[in-house]
């Protein structure tokens, strides 16, 4: 370096930075980047809280789609029902409901339905046990025995089926409103 290179160094450092035009364009444009910076933040979290709602609200309708199909299915009890067909439909219908209210025990409005539902289904088991046929048994059991025996347990959860889907209804309405 030079003399005159020292010269120009220590006459632009005795200069103050903020009287150049360059420094207050790049503040500015670092002010603007900043706003829209927190801006794009606050907007992607309410589209996280909307997305959110909106999975619930599908979860929600999904439940209110696939619960009328096993109340029906529980509804159209087969007269000649056998312990197997029986021990079949409590198992799928026990597997598929507790599935389904899995996320939402917990919450107040539904805790009780939701318990009811589960003493419900293990009822219905018990029930179903107390007319099992035994490979040593001299006699048969009666026929339709097992559809009395169930029949009434398999309409308790039908109903309790129905306070649930409309607790699922009600959380439908009051999200989209």
């Amino acid at each position: 370096m030079n003399e005159e290179d020292i010269a120009k160094l220590a006459e632009a450092l005795g200069e103050p930075f903020y009287t150049l035009p360059e420094f207050w364009v790049g503040s500015i444009i670092g002010v603007i980047s900043i706003f829209f910076s927190v801006k794009a933040f606050l907007e992607a979290r309410e589209a996280k809280k909307a997305a959110s709602e909106a999975g619930r609200t599908v979860k929600i309708q999904t439940i209110t789609i696939e619960l009328p199909k096993i109340a029906q299915r529980l509804d159209k009890l087969d007269f000649e029902l056998n312990f197997s067909e029986a021990r079949d439909l409590l198992n799928e219908v026990s597997r598929r409901l507790r599935r389904l209210i899995a996320p939402f025990q917990a919450n107040e409005d539904m805790l009780s339905q939701c318990d009811s539902l589960k003493t419900a289904l293990d009822e219905a088991k018990l029930a179903l046990e107390e007319v099992r046929p035994q490979h040593d048994a001299s006699q048969d059991i009666p026929s339709n025995t097992i559809y009395f025996a169930t029949q009434g347990h398999f309409s308790n959860i039908s109903s309790l089926v129905a306070e649930i889907m409309g607790l699922f209804e009600k959380r439908t309405i009051e999200v989209s409103e």
